[in-house]
């Protein structure tokens, strides 16, 4: 509001000078002196704009390059937790992960709770935060491509896993592209640790570093194990 305020003022002061400028005659001494002064404000209110939009697409692309990374991190996680295989890696050994599922392998309700949730995050990014997610042109494509896995939260969802993996990696490879990493997919069987069983993935999800924290707006589904109820312990007499 204040810039805009400034901006009107400049604006304002700039045709006020050319007006009086010409109002005298742009041949007279004081006419040319106001035309002049009026044009060098103008000027500048120009250069003023075009460097606070520059500065403004900026600040906007570095927010949507940050929530680049974030949504890449949350889907690398729940490839882990579903597959397996190395907890950090690069978006070429990801990729490779992601080729390698079958379409026998299981979705336990710990790795669709995950998937549900990075559709929810770009789902929301893409209502909450337009013009960020404008800025850079690649990522709005990948956004709103992760954004079906909602439908995993349907019980009878018709979402088949081949598709749950076509839609991350059609993700993962616009990602990548975007944040300058490789798109190159390694060949999953050179990847050690895969293991997609439903035994894996639950081992993995209470493992302290896979579960992410909580928050209200997308609350992580996760499933106490029952367990013998613990006794009070008697009052020393």
């Amino acid at each position: 509001m204040i810039r805009l305020i400034v901006a009107t003022s400049f604006l304002f002061v700039s045709v006020a000078l050319i007006g009086g400028g010409l109002m005298l005659g742009a041949a007279t001494p004081t006419g040319g002196l106001l035309t002049n002064l009026g044009t060098e404000v103008f000027g500048i209110l120009v250069t003023v704009a075009v460097v606070e939009w520059l500065f403004e697409r900026r600040r906007l692309q570095d927010k949507a390059r940050e929530l680049a990374w974030s949504v890449l991190h949350s889907l690398e996680r729940a490839v882990w937790i579903w597959q397996g295989g190395p907890q950090r890696i690069e978006t070429d050994e990801l990729l490779g992960i992601i080729a390698g599922i079958r379409s026998t392998d299981p979705i336990s309700r710990f790795t669709k709770a995950l998937l549900v949730n990075l559709g929810t995050q770009c789902r929301e990014a893409l209502d909450k935060d337009p013009q960020s997610v404008r800025s850079l042109s690649r990522l709005k494509v990948s956004l709103e491509d992760l954004s079906s896995l909602r439908t995993l939260r349907d019980g009878d969802s018709a979402v088949s896993v081949r598709m749950v993996s076509e839609i991350l990696e059609a993700g993962t490879t616009g990602l990548a592209r975007l944040l300058g990493k490789s798109t190159q997919r390694l060949p999953s069987g050179l990847i050690r640790g895969r293991d997609a069983s439903e035994e894996a993935q639950q081992e993995r999800h209470f493992d302290l570093g896979a579960i992410p924290p909580p928050t209200p707006e997308r609350p992580v589904d996760i499933p106490v194990p029952e367990g013998p109820a613990t006794q009070p312990t008697p009052d020393p007499a």
